[in-house]
């Protein structure tokens, strides 16, 4: 049976492309080698080293009574304008006297539970966290705000 298509061999095709891209490859090859030898040994001005800030700067005892002892006495004038319910004056105050242990101590109360600050033998919050989470959570409570601000401003004046 006659064939009207002859068939090419496979070298009759133009080498050149392939060539050109060859070329191509090697030469980015190489000037990536090149750049990156050139910058590896190229030397770098020598800076002084920066003292980084000191991120936890431990307060002392009496400045931290003074601003949250500050912060209690806020709470307790937004409570007698009737701008916040008990509710929200026992999770103030435990927020603040949570800080102030982590302002103190560096431990941060802030973020652990109660069986938590029991386990870190913080005996002094411990007890007055355990009297906040009732109100804290309960929809409602028995326990007064007065004594909550009063126990909470002891336990930061008692610190030691």
């Amino acid at each position: 049976m006659p064939v009207s298509v002859e068939l090419q061999d496979p070298y009759s095709y133009s080498v050149w492309p392939i060539v050109i891209v060859i070329i191509i490859i090697v030469a980015s090859t190489i000037a990536l080698v090149i750049l990156s030898v050139l910058l590896h040994f190229r030397k770098r001005p020598s800076k002084p080293k920066a003292v980084p800030a000191q991120v936890f700067r431990p307060k002392t005892v009496a400045d931290a009574q003074k601003e949250y002892l500050a912060k209690i006495s806020a709470v307790e004038q937004k409570y007698r304008n009737n701008q916040i319910d008990v509710r929200t004056v026992h999770q103030e105050l435990s927020a603040i006297v949570r800080m102030f242990v982590y302002d103190i101590t560096g431990i941060q109360a802030q973020n652990f539970s109660l069986n938590e600050l029991k386990a870190h033998n913080i005996t002094q919050i411990s007890g007055l966290i355990e009297e906040f989470y009732a109100p804290e959570f309960a929809e409602r409570t028995e326990k007064q705000a007065d004594d909550s601000i009063r126990d909470a401003r002891e336990v930061i004046y008692k610190w030691n």
